[in-house]
């Protein structure tokens, strides 16, 4: 599990559910820079195991979900995204 502080609130979050959020936001990096600063935070994340997201990327991160859909990222993703919300 992956510790994200979400402005202040912290989930634990599966760390596929984490990788397949930061391929996501990889994709997207061409359109908005705060998909790509997102990716590496949550690349980073996968080595360290915790990471801290401001608003601008919690906001990133709630675009990215609502694009791909949190069921298709698994259960993990749907919870993160209710616990931001």
């Amino acid at each position: 599990m992956i510790q994200l502080a979400l402005d202040g609130k912290v989930v634990a979050v599966p760390r596929d559910v984490v990788h397949a959020i930061a391929t996501a936001a990889a994709a997207r990096a061409g359109v908005s820079g705060r998909h790509r600063d997102l990716s590496l935070e949550l690349n980073r994340s996968l080595e360290s195991g915790r990471a801290t997201l401001g608003r601008g990327d919690v906001r990133a991160l709630v675009a990215v979900l609502e694009e791909v859909h949190p069921d298709g990222l698994g259960p993990g993703a749907a919870e993160l995204l209710s616990a931001v919300a």
